[in-house]
């Protein structure tokens, strides 16, 4: 898949390592120093160090060929600009971007060329109203879309995954693994985490991916 992000800061630079391995993935950022960590850490993406708000970055950076399209600079006007012209110039499949600040998340529709909004705030809120059901497959949130969610898995014993890195687990698609909570600590997961024996593993996905992500992980009795 291609993935092209435009915002090469923490949130970009993340995904840009958890999704670099599996798929050709793309950073924009007009900050050179930015563009040269990523470059310097992240040796299998490419960089482009322009403005995405401007067509013609978007264009060069491969909008058009693009699978899906992360904004998540640290501004939601540039957010807004960067998903409208991808959406609706460049026609690109799927446009998800950031909103940093709450009170803007009512334009992050598809008008605005966004199939996904994903509210930092409004996900952490939601983790810490759920966190009574810890140790089953619930759904923590739909986002704006209505057809993605933050899912949470307890690992079992029989857990197909466990003793296997997630770059070897064959995830269904718009799939992402975000944090795995181990013994009451928090990892963030990389290309070569191993999974345990009672990993509690949240993931953003499409819903129709539910019943394969459970089949994957090994849970095969939680309710939404």
């Amino acid at each position: 898949m291609q993935v092209l992000i435009i915002g090469g800061g923490v949130v970009g630079g993340y995904l840009a390592q958890i999704l670099g391995d599996r798929n050709e993935v793309t950073v924009v950022d007009s900050d050179h120093d930015k563009c040269d960590a990523l470059s310097l850490y992240l040796k299998n993406i490419k960089t482009v160090c322009e403005d995405g708000c401007e067509p013609w970055v978007l264009e060069h950076a491969g909008v058009r060929e693009s699978d899906l399209v992360l904004a998540v600079t640290g501004d939601d006007e540039d957010n807004l600009v960067i998903a409208r012209l991808s959406k609706y110039e460049y026609d690109a499949a799927k446009v998800i971007a950031r909103v940093n600040n709450p009170k803007n998340g009512w334009l992050f529709t598809r008008s605005w060329g966004v199939d996904v909004a994903v509210n930092g705030p409004e996900i952490m809120a939601n983790v810490i109203e759920e966190e009574t059901t810890l140790g089953e497959v619930v759904t923590l949130m739909k986002l704006q879309s209505g057809d993605v969610g933050l899912l949470e898995i307890t690992l079992p014993d029989d857990s197909p995954a466990l003793g296997k890195p997630l770059s070897e687990l064959e995830l269904p698609p718009e799939t992402l693994i975000v944090s795995i909570i181990r013994e009451e600590t928090m990892l963030i997961p990389k290309a070569e985490t191993v999974f345990q024996n009672g990993d509690k593993v949240v993931a953003i996905t499409h819903f129709d991916n539910k019943d394969r992500l459970e089949k994957i992980m090994g849970h095969t009795t939680g309710r939404e």
